[in-house]
């Protein structure tokens, strides 16, 4: 096994560069094609025109990929090298796939539709960071294009990152040690400990997941200043799905759409 890599401070490149070769088994449950079929019935229904799309904060490509069988044309970035190099091996040559910050996007008018998941954006910890995120994929897109993300809930920020899980996948063993407490006040940061050991027992990985909560208003706001206008607001609520009018309390995931006028 290679020798044992520690992130401890809690800088999101240094985090996914360190866990990028586990990324893939750790998430193996986390139901990709479900969640990506949602998202694109909800561009569909909200009047998608084009099939371009941009996938931001791409990963490995499991996102992108479901994207791909149901038709759309995809581009993929990452700020991670690590994470690019895996998704350019799971997409293949065809796709195109960027080191790219989401703060900083190259494109220009380029995307009928963006994509940004997995609570990508509560690991940008400043209000002004998720602004100048919002306006670049604004950029990216052309006039009428739409956006949609998630982020974590408060509900998940007081339950999952005050939780503590081990589990298997592929003969490695995770541990997810949560810091935050069931009582975290709205808009504090959170964080968390990923432990990765290896089938022969020895440590391979410590990296910190550190997260800031942002409420609902503050990323309808925050859509609008950098030139968005925010469509619709769904919660992601356990055996239910998504459910208008979320309940930050009682859903795990916000999801927002967004359009370029």
């Amino acid at each position: 096994m290679a020798p044992l890599t520690q992130v401890q401070d809690g800088d999101a490149l240094a985090t996914y560069e360190a866990f990028a070769p586990f990324y893939d088994s750790y998430t193996s449950d986390h139901g990709h094609d479900e969640w990506m079929a949602d998202l694109d019935s909800i561009l569909r229904r909200h009047g998608l025109v084009g099939e371009r799309l941009l996938d931001v904060a791409c990963g490995t490509g499991r996102s992108l990929l479901p994207m791909l069988r149901r038709g759309y044309t995809g581009t993929g970035c990452d700020r991670s090298p690590a994470m690019v190099e895996r998704a350019r091996a799971r997409l293949g040559a065809g796709v195109e796939v960027r080191v790219a910050d989401m703060r900083a996007l190259p494109w220009r008018a380029c995307f009928d539709a963006a994509t940004c998941i997995d609570d990508s954006i509560n690991y940008l910890l400043s209000l002004a960071d998720v602004v100048a995120a919002m306006r670049s994929i604004r950029e990216a897109l052309v006039p009428g294009g739409l956006v949609v993300f998630d982020v974590n809930s408060l509900g998940a920020f007081r339950g999952a990152f005050a939780d503590e899980l081990s589990f298997e996948a592929d003969g490695t063993r995770f541990t997810w040690r949560g810091e935050s407490t069931p009582f975290m006040p709205a808009g504090a940061l959170a964080s968390a400990v990923t432990e990765v050991v290896g089938p022969d027992g020895s440590a391979v990985a410590s990296t910190r997941h550190v997260q800031r909560h942002y409420s609902i208003d503050q990323l309808r706001l925050a859509c609008g200043e950098a030139g968005l206008r925010c469509v619709d607001v769904w919660g992601e609520v356990p055996e239910r799905g998504l459910v208008a009018d979320p309940d930050e309390e009682l859903s795990s995931k916000i999801v927002f759409l967004a359009e370029r006028p």
